[in-house]
């Protein structure tokens, strides 16, 4: 009798099946991964800075700025696009209220494939969102 070499067509059905199940639950949970890597790694901290940049503003001009060129950021004066091209960041209000010599808005929006990360917000008064949920 012949010595049976290989897999039968059972036992690799089989190992197709528990790969795609592992497969199943690992892709979704890595790319939540990624995309809060990005956020911690890009989108929090080019917020954090620019708002130290508007304070700086503030300080020079009593009011803060929309104007993205006039705190060195980019050349587009309402949005700047960070260098990994993740996020872009506008400047706004706090409210329709409150003026710019009062409070100024950060609100950095997803882009490419950040973009199911939704945005990110930064005031003047140091509040935080994420989706419009308090905190980072």
């Amino acid at each position: 009798m012949k010595k049976q070499q290989g897999f039968t067509l059972i036992e690799l059905m089989v190992t197709v099946a528990i790969i795609s199940v592992i497969s199943a639950v690992a892709v979704p949970s890595y790319q939540r991964y990624i995309i809060k890597t990005h956020r911690t790694a890009d989108g929090m901290p080019i917020l954090i800075n620019m708002m130290r940049a508007q304070e700086d503003y503030f300080a020079t001009e009593y009011t803060y700025t929309t104007n993205m060129t006039h705190l060195n950021f980019g050349n587009d004066t309402s949005e700047y696009i960070i260098e990994s091209h993740k996020y872009g960041i506008k400047a706004s209000t706090c409210d329709s209220s409150t003026p710019l010599t009062a409070c100024v808005l950060l609100t950095a929006t997803g882009k490419e494939s950040q973009t199911s990360d939704g945005y990110l917000t930064l005031d003047s008064k140091g509040n935080r969102t994420h989706n419009g949920t308090t905190g980072w």
